[in-house]
């Protein structure tokens, strides 16, 4: 996909949106714009990123946005945003951790009402609260992400996500395929550690057909992560994830250098060594008001919004 006029480039500060005035929320941000930026109208991304909150009820050793003193995204100024998009897109509601905003049902519903399609990216914490799942269900809710970088084991959380969480984490996948949500599952793989992960996974899905998606990923050395560690090639992650999962076999998606997609019998499996850079399919909204590239973005603001 190339640019289009309505493309420009540019490496200056945060300005607010039009004649509008400034919300509090993005009044005081110093953010960054990475060198291609679109207005909502000409959003050339199927998907985007939206961090909702910069708050979080854990404390990853790996974390893209680590920041835990920007303000929460305010609603009424998403929904403006979104209602400029030219097509129907996946918002991915996503932060730190979204689930610790006590309006996302709010939130999922008025993704749903402007026409988009909600997407919920989440440690899972809240989800081991059945009754909390059918709540974002009934908003609107049918798509969840679920990073378990621990797979079933306390230890590896601990040693990965600094927190012993083992049973929310299988807690919230029962209730995840007990609502009958689509499912996507994530893993980081870190190099000498947690690669008994990808069989626990393998295992617990197998014949599960409301998991349809499982992400593995490296760490990516941006934000907060693990300097300690050789990152995973998407190469290496590939023959890992084939051990226990079989032959990965190609699909049409978007494929870069550092990301590829296949399908292992019914199971999409996505294999990305971050930060995936040149992607034309995902994007982030930024303080702006403008769609960016999303790894582009990130890292032009790292360690701030």
């Amino acid at each position: 996909m190339t640019a289009t006029s309505a493309e420009t480039t540019a490496t200056a500060p945060f300005v607010s949106l039009g004649a509008e005035p400034p919300n509090p929320w993005i009044s005081r941000l110093p953010v960054f714009q990475s060198r291609r930026v679109w207005q909502p109208e000409d959003s050339p991304f199927q998907v985007l990123g939206v961090d909702v909150t910069h708050r979080c009820n854990m404390a990853c050793k790996n974390c893209y946005i680590p920041n835990r003193h920007v303000p929460d995204m305010d609603a009424e100024w998403l929904r403006a945003v979104l209602v400029r998009l030219p097509h129907r897109t996946r918002i991915r509601l996503a932060g730190a951790e979204a689930t610790v905003r006590r309006d996302l049902p709010e939130i999922i519903a008025m993704v749903r009402e402007v026409g988009h399609i909600p997407v919920l990216l989440t440690n899972g914490l809240k989800l081991a609260d059945r009754a909390y799942v059918r709540t974002l269900k009934q908003a609107g809710l049918r798509t969840i992400y679920l990073s378990l970088n621990g797979g079933f084991d306390d230890d590896l959380y601990e040693a990965i996500d600094g927190l012993r969480c083992a049973g929310s984490k299988a807690a919230a996948l029962d209730n995840m395929i007990a609502e009958n949500i689509f499912s996507t599952l994530g893993t980081i793989l870190v190099r000498g550690v947690n690669e008994r992960v990808v069989e626990q996974i393998a295992r617990r899905i197998r014949g599960v057909r409301s998991v349809g998606e499982y992400h593995v990923r490296s760490v990516g050395a941006f934000g907060r992560y693990m300097e300690q560690v050789d990152p995973y090639r998407v190469d290496e992650m590939r023959a890992l994830t084939e051990r226990s999962f079989g032959a990965i076999a190609p699909i049409p998606a978007e494929s870069t250098s550092t990301c590829t997609h296949g399908r292992a019998g019914l199971l999409i499996v996505q294999i990305t060594q971050w930060p995936d850079l040149g992607s034309e399919d995902r994007g982030r909204i930024a303080p702006d008001g403008t769609v960016q590239p999303f790894f582009e973005h990130v890292l032009a603001n790292e360690g701030g919004y």
